[in-house]
This record gives structure tokens, C-alpha cells and sequence, in this order.
């Protein structure tokens, strides 16, 4: 029986990423050089925090928050 190779995969804007190892929602924003300011990572409809824990087999969302206002 041949075993399954299963990856993170991250969605941002118009493309996937995958990764073959877990990581943190940290550790991922710096692979993709982005700010956790200005950056939220969802799964499931959840949003995460920077310390929890992305598996092989998850499959997450990247969403830029843009802010603004007038001053």
C-alpha cells in the first residue's frame, strides 16, 4: 500500500502554497515575508494565533488586514 503524502496547504490571494512539514501560524508568515500585523490566518472559519500549530494535513487561509481611516 502506498502512503499518502499529505501537505499544508495555504491559500493566499490567488495561489496555494503547500508545505511538507508543520509549522507554526509564525514560522508560516515569515515563508511568506508577512507581517503578523497586518495578517490573519484562518482554518475552519477560526482565526489563529501566532503560536498555534499548523499540521501537514490542515489547510489554511491568509487574509490581509488593511486598516484605514482618516485622520
Amino acid at each position: 500500500m502506498r502512503e499518502v503524502a499529505l501537505n499544508l496547504k495555504v491559500k493566499f490571494r490567488d495561489q496555494t502554497f503547500e508545505f511538507d512539514r508543520e509549522m507554526t501560524v509564525r514560522e508560516l508568515l515569515k515563508e511568506l515575508n508577512l507581517s503578523p500585523e497586518s495578517t490573519l490566518v484562518v482554518r475552519d472559519d477560526e482565526v489563529l494565533t501566532e503560536d498555534e500549530k499548523l499540521r501537514k494535513d490542515d489547510e489554511v487561509r491568509v487574509i490581509s488586514a488593511i486598516s484605514g481611516g482618516s485622520e
